[in-house]
Order: structure tokens, then C-alpha cells, then sequence
């Protein structure tokens, strides 16, 4: 059995970590970090190039209109412009005990049965972050599902959405939701 030097190892990993710290930190001097409220929720940017405010309230007004587009959608009872707000290459929509949905096909089939239980939904934008180019975004919202137009909501859950940007369009990339009631 051979025989370890426990200080050694220490230094060697401190050495290992401190490393990483150093690359940490220069990767991120060049990273830059912009943030606003916009409605009730926070909109960031993460990448390295210089985006103003304004460019980021922009954006954000983008994906807000198409997130009422697909409310929009859902309330008419069209699965199949549902499933057109899903890029055209490698969407993905995830719920609770479902194999997951891949491609618009299978989105809008998904679709065509949850546009039945409920007759309309409502998202809220809890949070907003773009990245890189400002061509991919993250948001994290809830949602509130309705019946019959009822005033009290008989669902309610989270979802997270991966948002691409497709000749000047923010589509749905992947869409994993949970219900909470």
C-alpha cells in the first residue's frame, strides 16, 4: 500500500481549485450582466456583448407577445398554431407522467387533448434571461389554467421554457411544465 502525502494532496487540490477560480473569474471580466424589471419579474442578460436597456426591454416585449399569441391560441382551441409556436428543429414539450412531446407533430397532437380540459390559460413571467447573441432566452413563469370561463383557475403550475430566436422570431424550443394543483 503506498503511502499518501495528505498535505500534498491538499496543496495539489487547493492548486486544482484555485485554478478554476482564476478561470472563473477571467471568464467572467469579459462577461457582462444587465438587468431590469419589467412587470412583475426580472430580465437579465449574460453574455459579452454590450446590450443596453432598451434593446432588453425590446426583447422582453417580444416574448411577452408571444406568450400571448400562444394564450391566444389556446382559448381558440388551435393545437396546431400551438404547435407553431415551437421552432420547427428539435422542440421538445415535457409534462408530468408524459413521455416527452418531440416536434411540432407531437406538440400539437399533445395539444389537441389539453386544449379540451381546459379552455383557456394564463402565464405570468416570474423570470427572463437572455443569453449570447441575444438569441436564446430562459424564462420561468406560472400559469393558471381555466374551465368553462370560470373566475377561479382549476389548475395552477410552473413551467420553464428555452426560447430560440428564428429569423427575428422567438419561438419555443423546449417547454417543461409541472401542475401544482
Amino acid at each position: 500500500m503506498k503511502k499518501v502525502n495528505f498535505n500534498k494532496s491538499i496543496f495539489v487540490a487547493t492548486l486544482a481549485i484555485g485554478a478554476l477560480i482564476v478561470i472563473s473569474f477571467t471568464d467572467s471580466s469579459k462577461s457582462k450582466k444587465i438587468s431590469i424589471d419589467y412587470k412583475s419579474s426580472v430580465v437579465s442578460y449574460f453574455g459579452t456583448n454590450s446590450i443596453s436597456k432598451a434593446d432588453l426591454v425590446k426583447e422582453a416585449k417580444l416574448i411577452d407577445i408571444a406568450d400571448r399569441r400562444f394564450e391566444t391560441k389556446w382559448k381558440n382551441k388551435d393545437p396546431k398554431g400551438i404547435s407553431e409556436e415551437y421552432t420547427v428543429k428539435g422542440s421538445v414539450f415535457m409534462k408530468p407522467g408524459v413521455k416527452p412531446r418531440l416536434g411540432r407533430t407531437d406538440i400539437e397532437k399533445e395539444f389537441t387533448e389539453s386544449v379540451k380540459g381546459v379552455d383557456r390559460v394564463e402565464f405570468y413571467q416570474d423570470e427572463l434571461e437572455f443569453y449570447g447573441e441575444m438569441d436564446v432566452a430562459f424564462q420561468r413563469c406560472h400559469m393558471l389554467g381555466y374551465v368553462n370561463s370560470k373566475k377561479e383557475h382549476i389548475f395552477e403550475g410552473s413551467y420553464i421554457i428555452l426560447w430560440k430566436k428564428e429569423n427575428g422570431n422567438w419561438l419555443i424550443q423546449y417547454d417543461m411544465f409541472n401542475s401544482d394543483k
